[in-house]
């Protein structure tokens, strides 16, 4: 499966999967900027699944709206795979710098993890087994 579109939530990130032959995908206002604004979920008919990521409580999160009042990016942007839709920075490459917590900050750094449309993702779940315990269980 691979990334479609994204939410993130402080330091954990729900990234929705679709197949990997799927070719194009898109939601309502995907090509209008700044995306933060204006575009909606990617549509339902396009999600296979999603995964739910926990970052470390010491690293910084950012997709490209963090550290700008409005972003140059639309999802049209991310699907075309210009800019990733999530940047994590471990605790060992960050400064103290003010600007640390900016995605403009970040982008070009080959120290950090990205995240782009189109990555392969693998689909991890927990669910309880016949006794309740609770299990990782993997979806093909």
């Amino acid at each position: 499966m691979k990334i479609i579109d994204f939410k993130k939530k402080g330091n954990i990130v729900r990234f929705y999967l679709g197949a990997d032959d799927l070719k194009e995908w898109w939601g309502d206002d995907w090509n209008d900027r700044p995306y933060e604004y204006n575009a909606g979920q990617v549509c339902d008919e396009f999600v296979s699944g999603h995964k739910d990521v926990a970052f470390p409580f010491d690293w910084i999160v950012l997709e490209p709206r963090d550290g700008t009042l409005n972003s140059e990016w639309s999802k049209e942007d991310m699907i075309k795979r210009t800019i990733p839709c999530i940047i994590a920075v471990p605790p060992e490459v960050q400064g103290d710098s003010w600007d640390d917590e900016s995605f403009a900050h970040w982008v070009g750094s080959d120290r950090v993890s990205k995240y782009y449309f189109g990555d392969k993702m693998e689909v991890v779940g927990v669910a309880a087994d016949e006794n309740r315990n609770l299990c990782l269980v993997r979806e093909a």
